[in-house]
């Protein structure tokens, strides 16, 4: 869900569980926050998961977050799961006014305060999130989950190493194999053999002419081909040339260019883009190469109603 009408996006939730979909994620950027979000599909569902798909560590304290994740877990009998990630510096620093801190460092250290706080214990800690003597009211009646957001090896591994599952971001089938890979070996290194969940986010647009929604997801790519950390991240899966010459032609001034030179199968290899039965030969390719569960964000296509569009691309998928 992407913090849209609130009321609608309810409707939507509801209408998906009907359907047999399993699950509703909530983002937080600067909609709907990520909480109410998460309160108001545990409100109109009765067997689906509620989780985060992500809460910023930075814009949000340790104790904070364990009250929250406590609240929602007992609101829903325990179908909540807690998804933390590091977000972006423009989003941290620039609209939050909180330091982006060390990624790693800070995750690990955020999640075992927040796992403490969950078990009952009082907590005083040093280091990025300080506190002292602080607590919750009470001890957790179960184990919540906590999932990371991940996309370096760095955050992969820790995620490996001290979360329940990890959320991926535009993926390719060969990324998500290459992560998976990683993950298993860190496990084993840890000797972790718990379950432990690999999810996939995706945009998925159902449609038998994709000709009229690519300047959409061009838009969007394009934010990600210009950010340095992406570039890496994609320029390890075969596509360095793409991003240099995206990035060449939008500081040069060539825009329209940049954004054209895109294309569609750099974007289908990674978002559900198409008719319902060629996205559904695409999600068992994924579920081969490792993914467990794929989070499907509904795009409409231009010019259709987002709610009763979205609607259709539940209904096509469910099918």
């Amino acid at each position: 869900m992407s913090g849209r009408d609130l009321l609608q996006q309810a409707a939507l939730i509801a209408h998906a569980e009907r359907r047999g979909l399993t699950g509703a994620w909530v983002s937080e950027v600067n909609g709907a926050d990520a909480v109410t979000q998460a309160a108001s599909a545990v409100a109109v569902t009765t067997t689906m998961r509620v989780g985060t798909a992500i809460i910023p560590i930075q814009t949000r304290d340790p104790l904070l977050a364990a009250m929250t994740a406590q609240s929602l877990s007992d609101l829903s009998g325990g179908r909540f799961v807690l998804g933390l990630g590091t977000s972006t510096s423009v989003i941290v620093e620039d609209w939050h006014g909180r330091p982006w801190g060390k990624p790693l460092a800070g995750t690990r250290e955020y999640v075992s305060l927040v796992r403490q706080l969950l078990a009952g214990e009082r907590v005083t800690a040093e280091g990025a999130f300080p506190m002292r003597r602080s607590s919750l009211a009470r001890r957790s009646q179960g184990a919540i989950p906590i999932y990371l957001g991940a996309l370096n090896d760095g955050m992969l591994r820790l995620a490996a190493e001290i979360a329940d599952g990890v959320i991926l971001n535009f993926v390719s089938t060969r990324q998500v194999k290459r992560a998976v890979d990683l993950i298993r070996t860190t496990r084993m290194e840890h000797h972790l053999d718990a379950p432990f969940e690999v999810a996939v986010f995706f945009r998925a647009t159902v449609t038998d002419d994709i000709a009229p929604v690519l300047p959409r997801y061009q838009q969007e790519m394009l934010t990600y081909l210009m950010s340095p950390v992406y570039q890496k991240f994609f320029g390890a899966d075969g596509w360095s040339d793409l991003c240099e010459s995206t990035a060449r032609r939008w500081t040069t001034g060539e825009r329209e260019s940049a954004l054209a030179n895109i294309p569609a199968t750099f974007i289908q290899e990674r978002a559900l883009v198409g008719s319902a039965s060629a996205i559904k030969v695409q999600l068992p390719a994924y579920a081969e190469a490792g993914m467990n569960t794929a989070f499907i964000l509904p795009v409409p296509p231009p010019g259709a109603d987002h709610f009763t569009g979205s609607i259709a691309i539940v209904d096509a998928l469910a099918d």
